[in-house]
């Protein structure tokens, strides 16, 4: 079985922390002077043996104890257990001490117990070292998992959106229109954001604003003057925010996938604010009940994919509805941006 670097580099480090605290007596205490030269190498062989025992008991509390025990809830056995290798210690502590003096005197009670203690901490230290380092791998296994959902949810986003696009290039192809051209420029510049900036964790929101444009754009060119489009753009900050790349074009789609055909004048009203409180956007566009019926499954993809991923990244930061009125149907959408700072 393999092991890996990461692994290896864990192994080393606990190596040499316990190889360190082990020493820590040999280094730190002086030679008491004896009459008798061989006594003087005994001096710190007490508190070797105690150093040594109370590293182990560390390790066992952190790696025996707490998983079979305190994980499993079984409290009453960890403590036992916990508090009789405490006792233990503290005993042979006490009694190498007296082995090794120079003159052996009864045992003193107090230095037990106070050793009890000492052990006590070192084993309590174990397990909330324990307690930390696994707390710390969920929230890594629960960050990879999000990192996972939302790479999954991105992988979505594209094809989906080239399947509506592609639908307007066919449009346009089979009324053989001259704006067949400028529809597939405006196609390059919506791959080129797909391919090269949608990837990145976080693009700056006037990339995001342009990309919308280029989409709007393609949409004019397929349906004309038969659909009444506005866009508009109100960005008073000079500060440019980061955001989720592809993040607020979903409503934008929604709103041309429905808000156009079979529909008596059609009208899609885009409306972007940026201001100090975070960023608003709203769509408008009219819609007919008898259409939304007979959509095809993919239909609404786009927007469950879009919850989903506001949950995921930007958690009590968002709101966002939607809602019907009358021959109207409205989507809005308010992100906090406070903390997106420019610069991605």
């Amino acid at each position: 079985m393999q092991i890996s670097r990461k692994h290896l580099v864990n192994i080393l480090l606990h190596v040499l922390f316990t190889t360190l605290i082990v020493m820590v007596p040999i280094f730190l205490m002086p030679l008491k002077e004896s009459k008798d030269p061989a006594n003087r190498n005994f001096y710190n062989i007490p508190m070797f043996i105690m150093t040594a025992l109370a590293t182990i008991s560390c390790y066992t509390s952190a790696y025996v104890l707490y998983p079979r025990f305190l994980v499993k809830r079984k409290l009453f056995s960890y403590l036992a257990l916990t508090l009789l290798i405490c006792l233990f210690i503290a005993l042979v502590s006490g009694y190498a001490t007296n082995f090794f003096a120079e003159m052996p005197t009864p045992i003193i009670w107090a230095h037990i117990v106070t050793k009890f203690f000492v052990v006590l901490f070192v084993m309590g230290t174990g397990t909330a070292y324990r307690f930390i380092m696994e707390v710390m791998k969920q929230e890594n296994k629960q960050k990879e998992s999000m990192v996972m959902e939302l790479s999954f949810l991105r992988s979505q986003v594209s094809p989906h959106f080239m399947f509506n696009t592609l639908n307007s290039m066919v449009a346009l192809a089979r009324k053989k229109s001259d704006k067949l051209e400028p529809a597939l420029i405006e196609l390059s510049n919506l791959m080129h954001y797909m391919l090269y900036e949608s990837d990145q964790e976080k693009v700056n929101l006037s990339k995001e604003i342009d990309y919308i444009q280029s989409y709007i754009d393609l949409q004019t060119l397929r349906f004309g003057y038969n659909v009444k489009i506005s866009f508009s753009v109100n960005r008073p900050l000079p500060s440019d925010p980061c955001i989720e790349p592809m993040l607020l074009i979903p409503l934008i789609e929604n709103a041309f996938k429905h808000g156009i055909g079979l529909i008596n004048d059609p009208e899609i009203d885009i409306r972007l604010n940026v201001e100090q409180e975070g960023l608003f956007l709203s769509v408008h566009n009219k819609y007919n009940d008898k259409v939304l019926e007979t959509r095809d499954k993919t239909s609404g993809i786009g927007l469950v994919n879009l919850e989903r991923r506001l949950k995921l990244l930007y958690p009590h930061k968002h709101s966002m509805s939607v809602s019907k009125n009358g021959a109207y149907f409205k989507a809005s959408l308010k992100l906090n941006l406070h903390d997106q700072v420019s610069g991605c």
